[in-house]
């Protein structure tokens, strides 16, 4: 459920996506942007990192207690088992069974949850990020804009960087 890697990932393909292609005609400068920095630098990432993290806690919270639901349940069962009559046997047995089937019902939503809350609190920073890194990339014509936390950069003229100009972007709400 950790997204981070996820939010790298979508970052950069992302910029790729954003960033045209370089023609071996007219070359054109490459930049970087640091979505790392970006994410630990403005304040709205971080506060929305905060929350999605929350959400997700709460959602392990809630598998948790639904495990231990189910495994009291569970030794109750095998501890009354020689005293319960088959009647009584039988209903809780049919008590766990239906416990078990929303618990897995309930572990098919949180993929979907997490996703749903992920596309709520973090996308909308993502897109806001791609839609300034486009725009930077077209005024100053880039041919190729990478995310140096997404990939491997051994060395950076700090002139190609524009980590500083879309956090700036960013705090003045630029879309």
């Amino acid at each position: 459920m950790k997204r981070t890697k996820m939010t790298r990932l979508a970052l950069v393909a992302g910029f790729l996506l954003a960033a045209t292609v370089a023609q071996a005609a007219d070359p054109r400068p490459l930049a970087i942007i640091d979505s790392q920095r970006i994410a630990e630098e403005y304040e709205a990432a971080r506060d929305a990192q905060e929350q999605y993290q929350k959400f997700i806690k709460e959602l392990e919270r809630e598998v948790a207690d639904k495990e231990k639901a189910l495994t009291a349940l569970m030794e109750e069962i095998d501890s009354q088992k020689l005293l319960l009559g088959q009647e009584a046997l039988a209903t809780k047995t049919q008590q766990f069974e239906r416990q078990r089937a929303e618990y897995f019902q309930f572990r098919e939503t949180i993929d979907q949850r997490a996703e749903a809350e992920y596309k709520t609190r973090i996308q909308p920073i993502l897109d806001q990020v791609k839609t300034i890194v486009e725009r930077l990339g077209k005024e100053r014509n880039y041919g190729l804009i990478l995310d140096s936390a997404a990939v491997s950069v051994l060395y950076v003229n700090p002139e190609f960087d524009l980590t500083n100009d879309v956090l700036q972007a960013l705090v003045r709400g630029d879309k």
